[in-house]
C-alpha cells in the first residue's frame, strides 16, 4: 500500500517510518513525509495514496482540519497518530480508519495496518464488481450496447431501445413520465402511451436484471431515472471537445471517436439538437486545429480535411482547403480526381465551381 506521513516533528516521522519499514509483510511503500500539511495536500493532487498517517496537534494547522480536506477523496484512508487521546472521538467522527497514540507500539500499528488492508481489499472488490457490470454504449453512427462480456445486447422492441437511450442521455436528472410519453409516444392517446411506457420500463428492468444489475431504474414521484454505470464514446467525445488545447494525439482520438452523427441511424427527434451541437463542435475543433497549426503531420491534416467534408460536404471553404493541401503536396493525380469530384458534386445541385477553387486549380495545372 502507498502511504505518506504528515507530522510537524521530524523525529516522530523518523520513528514511524522505521517501524513501518520493519513490517515487511504489508508491502508498504512510503511515498513521502511532510512536516507541512499544505505541502502534503499539494502532493496528493498528483499522487495516488492509500493511507495517510496524520498527526492531530500540529503547530501551523490542526490535523482534523487537514482530515476534512483529505476525506474529499473517499479512497484515502486516514490513520491518526497523536499523543492527545482527547481527540479520539472527533477523529472517528471523521471516519478515520484508526487512531494511534504516541509512542506507537508495533502490535498496535500492525492492527491499524490490517484494518487499512481490509478496507483496501473491500474497495478493490467494489471496483471489480462495478467493472464486471460495466456497459459500453457506442452512439456515433450506428448504436449498440455492449455488456461486460463485450457482447451486443439485444432489445425486445425498438421502443425499449429508444427508452433506454432517452433515459441514459438524461441520466443526470430524473425524467417525468409525462415528458417521456410526449417524446416517445407523441401520436398515441395518453392511456395507451402510459401503458406502453410501463411495459417498456418493465422489459428494460428485466433486461438489466438478467445482466446482474440490480435496481437499474429508479421511480420517485412519477420521475424515472436510469441507475446503471455506462461508459460511452459520447462521454469520450464530450471530454475531447471540452479540452482547451489540442495536439496530434487528441485530434486523432477525436477523428477515431466521431464515426458519424450522434445516433444517426435512429432518427429520434429528441436527439436532433444534440446531433447538430456535437457536429458543429467537432467541425470547430478541426477547423481551429488545421488553421492554427503550421507544422503538423500531413496525413493527420488530410484526415481532418476529409472528415470536415464528410460532415459538411458542400462547404466551399473546406473544398478549397483540401484542394490547396493536395496542391501543396504536389499530388497531381489526386488534385485532378478531387477537382472532378467537386465539379460532379456541385453539378448535382446546379452550382458551378466557385471562382477561387477554379483559379487555384487552373494555376496549378498550368504550373506543372
Amino acid at each position: 500500500m502507498n502511504v505518506i506521513i504528515i507530522d510537524d516533528e521530524s523525529m516522530a516521522i523518523d520513528v514511524l517510518r522505521f517501524k513501518l519499514n520493519r513490517l515487511t509483510q504489508f508491502q508498504i511503500s512510503i511515498k513521502g513525509t511532510f512536516t507541512n500539511a499544505n505541502d502534503a495536500l499539494q502532493f496528493l493532487k498528483n499522487e495516488s495514496i492509500d493511507v495517510v498517517f496524520l498527526d492531530i496537534e500540529m503547530i501551523d494547522v490542526h490535523g482534523l482540519q487537514v482530515a476534512k480536506q483529505l476525506i474529499r477523496n473517499p479512497l484515502i484512508q486516514i490513520i491518526f497518530v497523536t499523543a492527545h487521546a482527547q481527540f479520539a472521538v472527533d477523529a472517528f467522527d471523521i471516519e478515520a480508519t484508526d487512531y494511534l497514540l504516541k509512542p506507537v507500539h508495533e502490535k498496535r500499528l500492525m492492527k491499524a495496518l490490517i484494518k487499512a488492508q481490509q478496507k483496501l481489499q473491500l474497495q478493490e472488490d467494489v471496483e471489480k464488481e462495478k467493472k464486471e457490470h460495466l456497459l459500453y454504449a457506442h452512439t456515433f453512427g450506428s448504436f449498440y450496447l455492449l455488456d461486460a462480456r463485450h457482447e451486443v445486447i439485444k432489445w425486445r422492441t425498438r421502443k425499449v431501445r429508444e427508452l433506454f437511450l432517452y433515459l441514459w442521455f438524461h441520466q443526470k436528472k430524473p425524467m417525468l413520465n409525462v415528458v417521456i410519453i410526449e417524446e416517445l409516444w407523441p401520436d398515441l392517446e395518453f392511456e395507451k402511451a402510459a401503458s406502453n411506457l410501463h411495459t417498456s420500463i418493465y422489459q428494460l428492468r428485466k433486461l438489466f436484471k438478467d445482466k446482474g444489475i440490480q435496481d437499474p431504474i429508479q421511480l420517485v414521484n412519477n420521475h424515472y431515472q436510469l441507475n446503471v454505470e455506462i461508459s460511452s464514446d459520447y462521454d469520450k467525445l464530450t471530454q475531447l471537445l471540452e479540452q482547451k488545447r489540442h495536439d496530434e494525439i487528441s485530434i486523432q482520438q477525436l477523428l477515431n471517436c466521431y464515426e458519424g452523427d450522434f445516433l444517426a441511424e435512429e432518427e429520434y427527434p429528441w436527439a436532433i439538437q444534440t446531433q447538430l451541437r456535437l457536429k458543429q463542435g467537432v467541425l470547430h475543433v478541426l477547423e481551429m486545429y488545421i488553421t492554427t497549426m503550421d507544422a503538423m503531420n500531413s496525413l493527420l491534416k488530410l484526415n481532418c480535411l476529409q472528415k470536415m467534408l464528410e460532415l459538411d460536404e458542400f462547404n466551399e471553404d473546406y473544398m478549397f482547403l483540401l484542394l490547396e493541401f493536395l496542391i501543396k503536396q504536389n499530388k497531381k493525380q489526386d488534385c485532378i480526381q478531387y477537382y472532378e469530384r467537386i465539379e460532379e458534386k456541385l453539378s448535382e445541385i446546379g452550382i458551378s465551381v466557385p471562382e477561387r477553387i477554379l483559379s487555384i486549380y487552373n494555376a496549378y495545372m498550368i504550373r506543372i
